[in-house]
């Protein structure tokens, strides 16, 4: 095993090489790391070296703590999401991604979802029609019903009915984009090229018209004005609908189809689940129930401790620093994974265990604030994360409900780790009609 080395006075943490593993099963290698070196290592699977921190004060230090002294000029937010969401507030930096911030976050504060929860029921409902109408016996995938269903809310949200007839084009796009990953392959440039072509056409055709905006996130990026009291450039606008295209489909779909495959195994939390839901006498759950679904919620936190979709975060520092008093010299990468800190025994016993009542309120308030971080943190946290937790606790209620599902699958299903985190193979289930 490599042991940390002390030169010209610094102190540096274990290494470890990457290669053809890391490319293969970039999670069973963090893993790997983390069993094998502990709390911070450094490795090195592209050009330059990156240290794999695994600690949450070491977290919280580089997210928040320190935040300032850290951008996200990494290959994962640079090459692979810039590609695909331009200088939207995934990837900008300052003073872009703040001004933009400061524009777009009244969308998603707290008290504008309402706004949004009649669409996400309709979608639902929507979803609930598809399923009862499976065969008796006849698997079905919930993981593209789950990609489906939010790709359904986040164009609703986004541009209300002007895009409805283009909805499967666009889903396809953007699976084509984040499965195959690389910007410069034929069929990324293509669906990149649809998708622009859809939006830049909607953004004419509210520019042309503005007596047609709906009440959309579409119409609010529009009407947004920097200090100067000028309007957003359309190639910004179209990034920010990217940006919100991505983080608002893939990473809940992906959350929705987890969960889905540990309740499937795990009749005891079905049984408390459906006790649950069904205090709201078959009707689909609004805001105002929110807080009697507390083990829904549960639920929820706990399948995104397991499989968190955005499992790995980095960082690049601007200046030296030092984490877990080991140096870390300017310019090098920092990566933090929710999946495998979510996993440590320390903090989460029995780590592999589905237990939702892990997130009682005198069990989270024991733990570190970084021990759980599926939405990352500091001032780049997710912008979207109460919209995300409000569209499971409507949409795992509101199927829970209709349906059980019973496993088709014969052995585990893996982690594919690509810019998200998905159930590779999907999530064959069958439906069983509760009502």
């Amino acid at each position: 095993m490599a042991v940390e080395t002390v030169q010209d006075g610094r102190k540096h943490p274990p290494s470890a090489s990457g290669g053809r593993e890391e490319i293969r099963n970039p999670l069973r290698f963090f893993v790997w790391l983390t069993e094998t070196y502990g709390d911070i290592v450094q490795y090195r699977s592209t050009v330059e070296p990156a240290y794999l921190i695994n600690h949450p004060d070491y977290v919280q230090h580089v997210l928040q703590t320190n935040g300032q002294h850290y951008n996200k000029d990494t290959y994962l937010n640079k090459y692979m999401l810039e590609s695909l969401t331009g200088q939207g507030l995934l990837t900008s930096e300052n003073p872009l991604w703040r001004e933009q911030r400061r524009l777009i976050q009244p969308a998603f504060h707290r008290r504008s979802l309402p706004a949004f929860a009649q669409l996400m029921i309709d979608a639902t409902h929507r979803t609930v029609e598809r399923l009862a109408a499976v065969p008796p016996g006849q698997p079905v995938d919930m993981a593209r019903e789950m990609m489906r269903l939010t790709l359904d809310i986040v164009t609703q949200a986004l541009f209300g009915y002007d895009i409805s007839d283009r909805a499967d084009d666009i889903g396809e796009a953007m699976d084509t984009m984040v499965t195959i990953g690389k910007p410069r392959h034929r069929k990324v440039r293509e669906a990149m090229e649809l998708l622009d072509a859809i939006v830049f056409a909607i953004i004419d055709e509210r520019r042309a018209h503005p007596e047609r905006q709906r009440d959309d996130l579409l119409t609010m990026l529009l009407n947004a004005r920097y200090e100067d009291g000028s309007a957003m450039p359309d190639r910004q606008v179209r990034d920010e609908v990217m940006t919100l295209l991505v983080a608002g489909h893939e990473t809940t779909a992906n959350t929705l189809s987890w969960t889905w495959y540990l309740l499937a195994q795990s009749p005891q939390v079905v049984a408390r689940l459906e006790a649950e839901v069904d205090t709201l006498g078959g009707a689909a759950p609004a805001m105002a129930d929110f807080p009697r679904l507390v083990y829904t919620d549960r639920v929820v936190q706990e399948a995104m401790r397991l499989y968190p979709s955005a499992w790995s975060i980095s960082r690049r520092a601007l200046a030296d620093d030092v984490i877990g008093g080991y140096d870390i010299p300017a310019g090098a990468i920092v990566a933090m994974s929710p999946y495998t800190i979510h996993r440590r025994p320390d903090f989460w016993p029995d780590p592999e265990r589905f237990d939702p009542d892990r997130f009682a309120p005198e069990l989270v308030a024991a733990r570190p604030r970084f021990a759980y971080f599926p939405f990352g943190g500091g001032a780049r946290q997710c912008i979207g994360n109460y919209f995300a937790l409000m569209e499971s606790l409507i949409i795992i209620p509101t199927i829970t409900q209709h349906f059980r599902f019973s496993p088709c699958w014969s052995e585990p299903i893996e982690g594919h780790a690509l810019v998200t985190l998905r159930p590779r193979g999907g999530v064959p289930v069958v439906v069983e009609k509760r009502r």
